[in-house]
């Protein structure tokens, strides 16, 4: 398909003016993103600096699994591995398989290398602040590879058409969007890349025409066995980053290429068009020895598996068939009627190829491909938004967003239809075979929303293809002006409203209150490594708060949405859906959890009973250990309760959150006081004081509530209960922590000038566990309180003078001292030794000094001390 010609320095002058501007409008996007997740990780911080969680950086809500890419590239940083085959994010204790793309894991991990190296900060925090940089520019690397290849087959005019398409495109910015470096930004590429080799590949078609003549098919068949390549090894990337997600892409561009000879074949070859079935089998040939060179680069020799569900040599045979097969059936249906049925044999060894892969599956079941699991294959169908029709996805789409994905998206669709409609049997053979391949692609994302990224790239394919068939034989400047016409009204105009959206929000800071969620998510995880500062957590919570709380923390979890951790899964289902405490105490035991958390909104308890007992009626749900825990808040005596508050600047997000830390040597009224504790701070304070009651009534010797009853009644101002209440629960308290709570509740009354009862604290406290500290508190009173009748000068004298004994050149102690000779008029005496405390202040660079000073100045003036 060539739409324009031009000299090859007006060609590269122009691609390299498109990709400066391109490239400046992707970073300028990206730090837009930057600032935004900046502004956004600065929530939930609780007075900090910075969070204290191992990785720190929100990441926009669509995004959980760049968490997981980043923790898979930190991984192989911090091991000996140069592959991505093991984990132990999830599925704890015993960790589980990963089939992940090891190269894009180390490019995540070299950026941040980089980003380290630039910076110098911890290269953990460098991999997640490189996230943001890595996709707009690994996207700018392939929109410069595409539009240079496009150029030089069919034209500036199409190579500037594919800049646009990449760098503005939604579809594309969507798999690329800055921070989320998940794959399916690569499997987009590569599914464009399959069908746009397959197009200029003429879907095996070419047809001679003069040097300098413009048309639609390869002028030759040497160029469609050289694009054929093309769209062989992109698919054979696409099958190296998720053989799951690249396979019915490379099936329907073959397919598609097969119907097209049905439809339209024999009217191409009348027309002047040659079906050349070498282009398919080099199609099949190149794509198949790629595969299976990206398969042993990926697995040999250790990790050699029967896993259909990645790259498996299977799929480079199956290939390699179909390539065959498309070859043999156009060369037999374009054939003479002697060649359409001759030499049939040669059709098995193909046959049996493509076969191969649905027979292992067959043969193997669940052990070859796990989504025949019906637990896995329930959880796709009805539970995960990317496995589901499209019609419930965009459901819930803003008017504006709804009408970019179902209304342009299926513009050129709609475009191509139109012109074979009008222009029927006329039409070129690449035209229909673009078409048919977009309604299929189409077709697929209607029935998973998934596939909507990678018919993006087979649409912009058919938008070329239109524009082209319709501009081919018009004068330049049409051709030109069609090309920027359309590839402005789709793409151009996204990018630049996305930019000006994105700035706005950072200039406003707004923030999304789903992206904020990342926020409440680091803070939970901050709360949980605080209940066990040091050594390894598993963390059980539904499969989203796995991904994102485990993340921050670097805890092990049990279940997240990934096929590898179908065993993950089913145990985080079966913790949750368990029938008794019992049953629930076991399968902590057995799974080694340590921790649980729970959020109301995305708690995902009904989905995993529902998982696991498809048949059992909704009453069943309610017996459960998760629902009793979440709903009935029934939490075994084994379940230490964590105190949650949610941040300050959180609290409009409204989430309710449980947390828990496994304790088998827990006592019931610990359990219940940690219970206290938590719906103190959630701000349920007549809830905790009945908890508390019900501790001092059931269980009298347990000091600890005594001592927060204390706290309760002092915050009423009910002083004389506060202060019996505390020394009964005091005096049942460890002797090493008593002068600690001596003075802080004496503090406590004395700042609100309950004089008289702090002396009466401090006195007791003398009595259990005399310090010189707390001495010199009780004589500061008696020497400085200043209400009448409090102050005794000589007790104060007294106190003092054995607590200066203590040590000599204390500064608080020398001042404690000046006080009592002042109350007791000996001035000389109190400036001297207040001179003295000064003086050992200056010397010793005392916080205090400018206090001592002040002091000092008083006495001096002949002032008695009055606080």
């Amino acid at each position: 398909m060539q739409l324009t010609l031009e000299s090859y320095r007006v060609r590269w002058v122009a691609l390299v003016a498109c990709w400066a501007v391109a490239a400046a409008a992707l970073l300028h996007q990206a730090g837009i993103l930057r600032d935004y997740l900046d502004m956004t990780s600065g929530l939930g911080l609780r007075g900090q600096p910075t969070a204290v969680t191992p990785f720190k950086q929100i990441y926009p809500v669509f995004a959980a699994d760049a968490l997981v890419w980043v923790r898979h590239s930190a991984a192989l940083v911090e091991g000996n591995e140069l592959r991505l085959r093991k984990t132990s994010i999830d599925n704890a204790p015993a960790g589980r398989e990963v089939h992940w793309n090891s190269a894009w894991a180390w490019a995540i991990a070299g950026a941040g290398w980089v980003h380290h190296l630039f910076t110098g900060n911890p290269l953990l925090n460098s991999i997640e602040r490189a996230t943001v940089w890595l996709n707009p520019i690994t996207l700018l690397a392939l929109t410069v590879i595409f539009s240079a290849w496009v150029s030089k087959r069919g034209g500036l005019s199409l190579g500037v058409f594919v800049a646009i398409a990449m760098s503005c495109g939604d579809r594309f910015y969507e798999g690329f969007f800055p921070g989320y470096v998940d794959h399916h930004g690569l499997l987009t590429v590569t599914a464009f890349g399959t069908m746009m080799g397959a197009v200029f590949m003429g879907a095996g078609w070419w047809q001679a025409r003069a040097e300098g003549e413009t048309g639609m098919l390869p002028a030759s068949a040497e160029s469609a066995r050289s694009a054929a390549c093309f769209s062989a090894i992109s698919g054979a990337c696409g099958l190296w980053v998720s053989a799951a997600s690249a396979i019915p892409p490379v099936g329907l561009v073959g397919f598609a290429g097969a119907v097209v000879i049905l439809i339209q074949g024999r009217h191409a070859q009348r027309n002047g068009a040659r079906f050349d079935g070498m282009t398919w089998r080099i199609w099949g040939r190149v794509g198949g020895a790629a595969s299976l060179f990206f398969y042993l680069l990926e697995y040999f020799p250790n990790h050699l598996s029967m896993r259909l569900e990645p790259n498996h040599p299977l799929h480079a045979l199956a290939w390699l068939g179909a390539g065959e097969l498309i070859a043999q059936w156009g060369e037999r249906w374009t054939g003479t009627p002697g060649e359409r049925w001759g030499n049939l044999v040669r059709l098995v060894w193909p046959a049996l190829a493509v076969a191969a892969v649905p027979v292992a599956v067959l043969m193997g079941g669940q052990k070859f491909f796990v989504v025949l699991d019906p637990f896995m294959s329930r959880l796709h169908n009805d539970y995960i938004q990317e496995f589901l029709p499209i019609w419930r996805t965009i459901r819930g789409l803003e008017g504006m967003l709804l009408f970019q994905v179902a209304g342009l998206g299926c513009v050129p669709l709609i475009a191509g239809i139109a012109t074979l409609t009008y222009l029927r049997r006329d039409a070129s053979i690449v035209l229909w075979f673009a078409t048919i391949a977009a309604g299929l692609f189409i077709l697929m994302a209607v029935a998973q929303s998934r596939w909507l990224l990678n018919s993006s790239g087979v649409q912009v394919c058919l938008m070329m293809v239109t524009v082209s068939v319709w501009t081919v034989r018009s004068r330049v400047w049409v051709r030109w002006l069609a090309v920027v016409i359309v590839a402005s009204a789709l793409y151009l105009q996204a990018g630049i409203s996305r930019t000006l959206i994105s700035g706005d929000q950072v200039k406003t800071r707004q923030v999304s209150p789903k992206d904020a969620g990342g926020a409440l998510s680091r803070d939970i995880a901050a709360v949980l490594r605080s209940s066990q500062p040091t050594g390894e957590m598993t963390v059980l919570a539904s499969p989203n708060a796995s991904t994102t709380i485990g993340y921050y923390g670097r805890f092990k979890t049990l279940g997240t949405l990934y096929w590898e951790n179908s065993e993950g899964l089913k145990a985080a289902a079966r913790l949750h859906a368990a029938k008794s405490e019992e049953e629930a105490a076991a399968l902590i035991r057995q799974y080694g959890v340590t921790h649980i958390a729970l959020v109301f909104e995305e708690n995902f308890i009904e989905q995993y009973h529902q998982l696991l007992y498809p048949k059992d009626p909704k009453e069943e749900l309610k017996k459960t250990f998760g629902y009793r825990l979440l709903q009935d808040k029934v939490v075994p005596q084994w379940l230490q309760m964590i105190p949650y508050k949610v941040p300050d600047d959180l609290a409009q997000l409204k989430p309710f959150v449980m947390l828990f830390k496994v304790n088998f040597n827990q006592t019931m009224p610990e359990a219940l006081y940690h219970i206290f504790e938590n719906q103190l701070v959630s701000g349920e304070v007549a809830a905790a004081e009945r908890t508390l009651d019900r501790i001092l009534r059931d269980w009298p010797n347990f000091w600890e509530p005594y001592l927060r009853k204390a706290e309760l009644l002092a915050g009423r101002k009910s002083w004389v209960e506060a202060s019996q209440t505390f020394l009964r629960g005091v005096a049942l308290a460890p002797a090493d922590k008593r002068p600690g709570f001596f003075a802080n509740f004496a503090s406590t009354l004395y700042n609100n000038e309950q004089h008289l009862l702090a002396i009466e604290i401090y006195r007791a406290a003398l009595q259990s566990n005399a310090t010189p500290d707390l001495a010199s508190y009780l004589a500061w009173i008696f020497a400085t309180s200043k209400i009448e009748g409090v102050r005794n000068g000589q007790e104060a004298l007294n106190l003092a003078q054995q607590v200066v004994q203590t040590n000599p050149t204390s500064s608080s102690y020398l001042s404690v001292l000046s006080a009592a000779y002042a109350e007791l008029g000996r001035m000389p005496e109190a400036v001297a030794a207040a001179d003295q405390s000064v003086a050992n202040a200056r010397l010793r660079n005392d916080p205090n000094t400018a206090i001592f000073e002040q002091r000092l100045a008083a006495l001096r003036a002949g002032q008695p001390l009055r606080y």
